[in-house]
């Protein structure tokens, strides 16, 4: 049985009404700054897309590299690095003597080593090698980083966002790229 003295008053119920809105609101505003700022913050869930050239001369050994990169920061302190591009190693008068296609990602383990410096070390732990890569162990050696084909190998990076777009990924000899991020819909 309903007893009609405990039933909340016309009043009662509007204040009780305006009451719930105003939790509604203050928690909906609260996750969506918290989704804001889970986007914005760097460097978990940030992928981005680069070009990269490589051109060292080793010797009298002189290569090119031209590939796309895709990096990922994924859960757990993980990153996936996608490559994709040929690789040329040229003989002494320019001519092309070796043609080499990369297509490969590269899943690491990292550890944010300085957070002043913007300073990563990233092990790779799983190297996925598609069928038409065939960049030999010579080529890999002269164009990439060791932990780009050497699994279990640790590289240091220096990984610094410059503003909501872009980030600047760089070994301590040199800018390896410019990453823009992928625009999120």
């Amino acid at each position: 049985m309903i007893s009609f003295r405990t039933w909340p008053s016309p009043g009662q119920k509007s204040t009780s009404l305006i009451l719930l809105m105003a939790v509604t609101l203050l928690a909906a505003n609260l996750y969506g700054t918290s989704v804001k700022n889970n986007k914005i913050a760097f460097p978990v869930n940030t992928s981005c897309r680069g070009n990269m050239i490589v051109e060292p001369t080793y010797d009298n050994e002189r290569a090119r590299l031209t590939s796309s990169l895709y990096f990922s920061f994924l859960d757990n302190n993980k990153i996936l690095i996608s490559l994709s591009g040929t690789g040329y190693l040229y003989d002494k008068t320019g001519k092309v003597i070796e043609r080499k296609t990369l297509l490969r990602n590269i899943y690491f383990d990292y550890v944010h080593e300085s957070k002043s410096t913007d300073t990563y070390s990233l092990t790779s732990t799983q190297i996925n090698i598609d069928s038409v890569d065939n960049m030999d162990w010579k080529m890999s050696s002269l164009l990439l980083m060791n932990s780009f084909f050497l699994n279990g190998h640790t590289d240091t990076l220096v990984l610094k966002k410059y503003d909501e777009n872009t980030m600047l990924i760089e070994s301590n000899q040199s800018p390896i790229m410019m990453c823009v991020f992928k625009s999120e819909l």
